[in-house]
């Protein structure tokens, strides 16, 4: 993770039926596990996890919060109230492509993915934010979530979504942000 930071991985699939997992029940993952942590906190999330946490940020108020190209909330994306909303599970790397080697695909909860498409409202962010996005998702998943929240941003040219979490430029600069928010907020 970061030199000198304890961290906590939270398995959102964790104890869960995958095929009828929410995203209310990702939400729940994150803060029963940021329960346990000792303050100050920050939580650190990528893609769908980012919206989660997001979500999970109301009720567990981090002391902060970065989010790596996270799914957008309906704030950002808009709402689509013709989305179908269904139960089971799909093949990730059907949808979204080739996983990188060594990155093994597990199945996803399509409810959660459904409800993400019809929209997910997150009002608001009341802690101090950091969204750290690379080329692919830049507008969508980076600025627009960014300036909708009044967060800090980190663009890392030339990073791809799997970029932000294997590589180390997302990494230095998400360390980098914590060290100053440590330092002037935490």
């Amino acid at each position: 993770m970061f030199a000198g930071w304890e961290g906590e991985a939270v398995d959102l699939q964790a104890g869960l039926n995958v095929g009828a997992a929410s995203m209310l029940n990702y939400e729940a993952a994150i803060a029963c596990d940021a329960g346990l942590i000792r303050r100050p906190l920050c939580i650190v999330a990528w893609s769908m996890g980012g919206l989660a946490a997001m979500m999970a940020a109301r009720r567990v108020n981090p002391d902060a919060l970065v989010l790596l190209e996270p799914s957008p909330p309906a704030e950002v994306r808009g709402f689509d109230e013709t989305a179908a909303v269904e139960g089971g599970t799909f093949d990730p790397e059907e949808i979204y492509g080739a996983f990188p080697l060594g990155v093994a695909s597990r199945p996803e909860s399509l409810l959660a993915r459904s409800e993400r498409t019809r929209g997910i409202s997150v009002p608001a962010l009341e802690c101090p934010t950091l969204v750290v996005y690379g080329d692919e998702f830049a507008d969508q998943r980076g600025k627009r979530v960014a300036t909708f929240y009044g967060a800090e941003e980190a663009h890392i040219g030339g990073a791809s979504h799997w970029d932000l979490v294997l590589g180390d430029e997302a990494r230095q600069a998400v360390a980098a942000w914590a060290r100053s928010a440590s330092a002037s907020r935490m």
